[in-house]
């Protein structure tokens, strides 16, 4: 019997199938789906993730071509979505035919753990290099043609207790947080779930994403510099304004105990869009970038 929909669902790191794939059968229930959950292997996450990459990417060709025009739908849950970033991007031809792409807890924008792990890149601890990669413009370019949320947990203020709530986000695509779920948890959240059911329910074929604010200009270019990691929010407290932009964004800085520079942006609401910090060697990197927030 053909599918309606192929929906593949990818778990993360120390992990195995059966969660994701129970996660995508409870929101495809009233749907003839075929659903695609890859093993990667619990221990096997912890390495090398081109290996990873190469098998569920064979897996999906295998599955695409057995079913070449039936929607596609695909779930990341953390290194499950870094996994079909790098897929997605070498496989363009595929994006007309994807529904939708939904991204769980995952580190995009460069796992803020896996900097802390091997912050100058010196040792090839674990996966941790791979994971400290910013991905935001491969998923850039994949979310402006294919409808995309982004769900995210807070259990720790800005933190689903493994990955910042900052470093899951990226332009062009739907973004939601649900309070009170931590990393492991977005597998198995009744709040989680509604999102996905909510959002397929919508036709994402239709959705329209707002355009970029001016705030998000000033992000981008923040994060474009040199050894630029996102910063946990809790320290948006400590710093200090420094300037207030012509859209009413407000930059603040702090330096910790050790020296190094942190900058955060305040929205028209208080809130802390932004946070992102450099070590020694860029330090000049991001004073020159300040300025030219300042003064664009």
């Amino acid at each position: 019997m053909r599918p309606s929909y192929l929906v593949f669902s990818q778990h993360g790191m120390v992990d195995t199938h059966h969660a994701m794939e129970s996660l995508a059968k409870r929101n495809s229930s009233n749907l003839n789906s075929r659903i695609v959950a890859p093993n990667l292997g619990f221990l096997n996450t912890l390495f090398n993730i081109e290996p990873l990459i190469t098998k569920v990417e064979r897996i999906a060709i295998r599955e695409i071509k057995n079913y070449p025009d039936v929607p596609i739908r695909i779930i990341g849950c953390s290194l499950g979505g870094v996994i079909w970033t790098e897929i997605l991007t070498r496989h363009p031809e595929w994006w007309p035919n994807i529904e939708s792409w939904v991204l769980l807890g995952s580190p995009i924008g460069g796992a803020h753990l896996a900097k802390m792990a091997d912050p100058l890149n010196l040792v090839r601890f674990a996966i941790a290099q791979e994971l400290g990669v910013d991905r935001r413009p491969l998923a850039e370019v994949i979310a402006r043609q294919v409808p995309t949320l982004i769900v995210a947990g807070d259990s720790h203020s800005g933190s689903d207790g493994t990955v910042l709530v900052q470093t899951t986000q990226f332009k062009h695509a739907r973004f939601v947080c649900v309070p009170g779920v931590n990393h492991s948890g977005l597998r198995f959240s009744e709040g989680v779930d509604r999102q996905i059911q909510n959002f397929w329910a919508e036709n994402p074929k239709d959705i329209v994403f707002p355009e970029t604010r001016s705030i998000m200009e000033t992000i981008t270019q923040l994060r474009s510099v040199p050894g630029m990691t996102d910063a946990h929010p809790k320290n948006f407290a400590r710093s200090q304004p420094i300037m207030t932009l012509k859209d009413g964004t407000i930059v603040r800085t702090w330096n910790d105990l050790l020296g190094v520079k942190h900058i955060f942006l305040e929205n028209d609401r208080g809130e802390c869009e932004f946070g992102g910090y450099v070590g020694w060697v860029h330090r000049d990197g991001l004073d020159r970038a300040i300025q030219t927030v300042i003064q664009s």
